[in-house]
Parts: C-alpha cells; structure tokens; sequence
C-alpha cells in the first residue's frame, strides 16, 4: 500500500476536518474524500463517521490512526538512520510551520540558511497548535514552530526556545459597548457572550483561552462554537454583543464592522516558539538551532507579530516584549 495514504489518514485523524486536511496535505478536498473511501473499502470496515457538522473517528479508525502514526514515525526513524550512514551526503530537516505566525521570518531564514547548506532537505508541513507539537514529540517533525500562552508548560521530554511575543486581543462590533475603551480586562470580556472555535476540532484553542480566564478567576465559557476562526471573526460583523479573543498576528482576519482591542493585563500574551527533542539524532538539527538562534536577534520581530495599526482599532504595543 502507498505510505501516502496512511499520512494522509493520519492527518485527517489529527484534524477531524477533511477541508483543513485537505489544505495542509497540498490536495483537494474531493481527493482525499476518495482515498479515504479507498482505505475503507481496502480494511472492509468503516473508519470515520460524518456528517454535515463534524468529522469522527470510528472505534477501528482510532486503532488505524494509532498504527498509521507508528508506521509513519519507523519511516522516519528509518530515513534518519540511513541519513547518519557513511556515504550518504544528502540530509534533510522536518519543521512543523504554524502558517502566518511563522511564514515571514521562516522564509527569511531558510533563505540564507539554504545557501549555507544545499545539501539539507528542507521540508515544511503547515498545521495548527493541535497538531505541531503532537508531530515533534512522535518524531514527525524535527522541530515546530508554535504559538503558547505565556507560562504554559513545556513537555519535560521536549526544549523550547522563545522567538517573540504576540498579543492577545479582543475582537468585537464596532457597535459593542466595550468599543469605546482602549484596552479591555479579562473581568470585562467574561461577562459577554463568547465565540470561539470549535473544541473538538481544535481543543488547545479552547486549552489557551482558558489559561487566559482562569489566571484571573474567570471560567472561559463558549456561547458559540464555528468551524475556523474565519467564521468566529465574521459572526461579529453582525452581531454588537458577542466577543471573540484572537492573536495579534490574526488581526487580518477583522472585517470593517469589528475592532481590534488589546488587553490591559500584561500576561495576556502568546510566545511564538520553537520546539524540539534534544534527544534527536538528526545531524542537521543542532547546527539548524545554532543558526536560527543566531537569526533571531538580529531580525526586526516588529515586521511579524507586533505590528502598528489595524483598521477599525488602534494596536497599543506598550509591554510588548520581544525575546
């Protein structure tokens, strides 16, 4: 069978949504439909349930992803064992991006850094907080690029290196009655009607947003739950009660009819970071490390996460820290 099937599944698995899949896999949606079809009809036994709300694994797909996962992960190990082998002068490193939080300085960096080393293979697997961490601890990926609350806890097994800050944000209708202030507390947002992504499909999001809440004794507690965040966004457009929180770096997503306001407690805060298994065997990782650290003090951290002004609400950056 064609290990691209059982990634495929894997990934579909870890997301439970076969559009966000279907995008990180680089193929359509109707095409990964098919392959799955084609995997239940090999196995002769339903893998996933489905309907128009939400995707979930049947009782055999959770025992297949699981195996998929090992089979994928042998791969790997396998390369990588074969990579350290005398003779073979070609390497490559597996990075788990987080799409707009990471794409500019990534690609800045890998610019230079593919110069200094054509002979490492660079691959880059886009996904979200719920699956670059997952990929990294099971040896999918050498290191990821990650967004966390501020004091959340790193896996003991896992190193972590901080790269900059990134606000969290309220996001509500120009209209809302905390649209006049100029920044907001937890204590005021807690009290209005939340929107924010979907647990199942992404539970760390609901995780970090919690974190936010409980620091200063409120509960997160969700009136609302969408698919993605672009849904979360658009439904303030026309509704003057709801209240959604967001990282700075997705302040692209706030239509005309909302703004953008920043948080007055100072741990209201994201870390953009990277992480890794020091235990890794590859022999590109730790010169990759040496450089990127390198990297990170010289870059303008200002042009990513910490930009000026956003439409329809002025981006205060005071105790903004870059690491």
């Amino acid at each position: 069978m064609d290990l691209r099937l059982l990634l495929e599944f894997l990934v579909l698995s870890e997301s439970l949504n076969f559009t966000r899949a279907a995008r990180r896999l680089n193929m359509t949606q109707p095409v990964l439909s098919r392959h799955i079809k084609f995997l239940e009809l090999h196995f002769g036994a339903q893998l996933l349930t489905r309907n128009t709300h939400r995707v979930d694994l049947t009782d055999v797909g959770r025992v297949f992803a699981g195996e998929c996962a090992k089979i994928n992960a042998q791969y790997e190990q396998s390369l990588a064992m074969i990579r350290t082998c005398p003779g073979v002068s070609r390497h490559s490193l597996s990075i788990g991006i987080l799409g707009e939080a990471t794409r500019s300085f990534l690609s800045a960096f890998l610019i230079g850094y593919n110069d200094r080393h054509p002979q490492v293979a660079i691959d880059c697997v886009d996904g979200d907080v719920d699956t670059i961490m997952p990929r990294v601890e099971r040896g999918e990926s050498d290191l990821g690029f990650v967004i966390r609350p501020r004091g959340a806890v790193t896996p003991p097994h896992l190193a972590n290196f901080t790269i900059a800050s990134d606000p969290l944000c309220l996001v509500i209708n120009r209209n809302h009655a905390l649209a006049v202030k100029e920044r907001v507390s937890i204590s005021d947002v807690a009290q209005w009607p939340m929107i924010g992504l979907n647990r199942q499909i992404s539970p760390m999001s609901f995780e970090f947003n919690s974190h936010f809440f409980s620091r200063h004794g409120y509960e997160y507690k969700t009136w609302k739950e969408c698919a993605n965040l672009e849904t979360v966004c658009f439904n303030v457009e026309f509704n003057d009660r709801a209240v959604i929180l967001l990282p700075l770096h997705r302040r692209y997503l706030v239509g005309a009819n909302a703004r953008l306001i920043m948080f007055a407690e100072s741990d209201c805060m994201f870390e953009v970071e990277m992480l890794w298994n020091p235990e890794n065997s590859n022999p590109s990782l730790k010169g990759f490390l040496t450089e990127f650290k390198e990297f990170s003090r010289t870059w303008d951290w200002s042009s990513d996460v910490c930009l000026g002004n956003n439409e329809g609400a002025q981006v205060i950056l005071e105790g903004v820290a870059v690491v």
